[in-house]
């Protein structure tokens, strides 16, 4: 069938480094210019974790040519946003700018490739921020504290056992040369995927591409990752307190990576849950019975096996335990009977739409190609749309039933 995804096209640098430009024929003269490390916090070992998020932070500091605070300058001088943010398995730099600004963001992506100082006196006050933020969105956010104190209890072994923003201990810890290791490791052509998305020729952007990365070498060899989280064996249980006006839980099970057939399905179960007003957890436990004010159901989609999350906040004077026995019964009504032709139709229809309106900015077409693309196969998107399409209730029932096993799932509960 026709794919309503835009065409694209790649080349790839003599030092390794992935150029692909995704030429969007709307004559808007606007493009978004992204660069995707390969590294996230997934590359971080216990000791030094928040190390990829703190690298992103200095990436905007002074390099060779630019004092510190000027890369951010530069952007809006030239009428441009820019934005940055580190996910468990990659780092994503992006440049929204008009097409004849290409040059520009590309010998500022160039800059910071090859000549960012790391000095330890822009370090120190920065690491303040960074510290700052983890007090901000994980101490001091109940939710925040939660949702780290999950992936804690979920992954015993693997590096998601923490979240991007580390270990308060490691970010008070580290030192200069940990960052500048990091940085010369990971920050190299061969292991960077430069993403042109927009108003844009593709022999203009390789030209350009070329001219700017051609002559960067790659520094260190990038470490082989080797963790494998070991199959769970029995149910887990975290009881947190924590200063909080509301009492919270959280229930996690394990599902494949990004690439297993089975993530399409696992997507449809988290719509079908929780994505609108409509939806089974909303009118359920927000409606009718009042008892929270927020409830998630997702699948994670990562390089290595994610979990599937149920995370609900509870209204004041509201029993965690309670709120429990409904998020239980709920998986397992998804276990023991099949959806409805309506609701699953009603899915099938806002996700090609939804779909097809991330396709409407450069933006959001660069981030759902780059975030495949990053983590190493491009197929899943290719496919999307025909593989949605297949989905049918039975599948629902069995993806339900093999992966919503409560012998191996993690719940954590929050009270004050």
């Amino acid at each position: 069938m026709a794919s309503s995804l835009p065409k694209y096209e790649t080349k790839t640098l003599k030092n390794g480094l992935e150029v692909v430009v995704i030429p969007l024929e709307n004559s808007t003269g606007v493009i978004s210019t992204d660069i995707f490390y390969k590294v996230g916090s997934r590359n971080e070992v216990m000791g030094k974790t928040g190390i990829a998020h703190m690298l992103e932070h200095m990436n905007f500091k002074s390099t060779k040519n630019l004092p510190a605070g000027e890369f951010d300058k530069e952007v809006k001088s030239i009428g441009g946003v820019n934005n940055a943010s580190t996910s468990f398995d990659y780092t994503h730099y992006y440049i929204k700018s008009s097409t004849d600004n290409l040059g520009k963001s590309l010998s500022l992506y160039a800059e910071l490739m090859q000549n960012l100082n790391l000095k330890d006196k822009e370090f120190q006050p920065e690491r303040d921020v960074v510290a700052e933020e983890r007090r901000w969105r994980t101490e001091n956010n109940p939710t925040g504290y939660l949702y780290f104190a999950l992936f804690n209890a979920a992954y015993v072994y693997h590096p998601y056992h923490w979240t991007p923003i580390g270990f308060m201990n490691d970010i008070q810890t580290w030192t200069i040369d940990d960052i500048k290791d990091f940085h010369k490791t990971y920050y190299q052509p061969s292991n960077a995927i430069l993403i042109v998305t927009g108003d844009v020729k593709a022999k203009d952007v390789f030209k350009k591409a070329k001219k700017e990365f051609g002559d960067i070498k790659n520094k260190a060899k990038i470490p082989e990752f080797k963790f494998v989280e070991p199959e769970q064996n029995g149910a887990r249980r975290v009881n947190l307190k924590k200063d909080s006006e509301v009492e919270m839980v959280a229930i996690t099970f394990h599902i494949p990576d990004f690439k297993d057939p089975d993530q399409v399905t696992l997507s449809v179960i988290s719509e079908i849950l929780y994505s609108g007003k409509s939806s089974r957890l909303y009118k359920k436990l927000v409606d009718e019975k009042q008892m929270v004010n927020t409830v998630y159901a997702y699948n994670m989609e990562n390089i290595d096996p994610g979990v599937f999350m149920f995370l609900a906040v509870c209204n004041p004077g509201v029993k965690a335990e309670d709120v429990e026995a409904e998020l239980i019964e709920e998986i397992e009504l998804m276990k023991t009977t099949q959806v409805t032709k309506a609701e699953l139709d009603k899915v099938k229809v806002n996700t090609k739409s939804d779909f097809i309106y991330s396709l409407e900015s450069s933006t959001s077409v660069a981030n759902l190609y780059g975030s495949y693309l990053v983590r190493g196969d491009i197929t899943p998107l290719m496919t999307y749309e025909d593989d949605v399409k297949k989905v049918t209730a039975k599948k629902v029932q069995d993806a339900a039933k093999k992966y919503f096993n409560f012998q191996k799932s993690t719940t954590v509960i929050l009270k004050k």
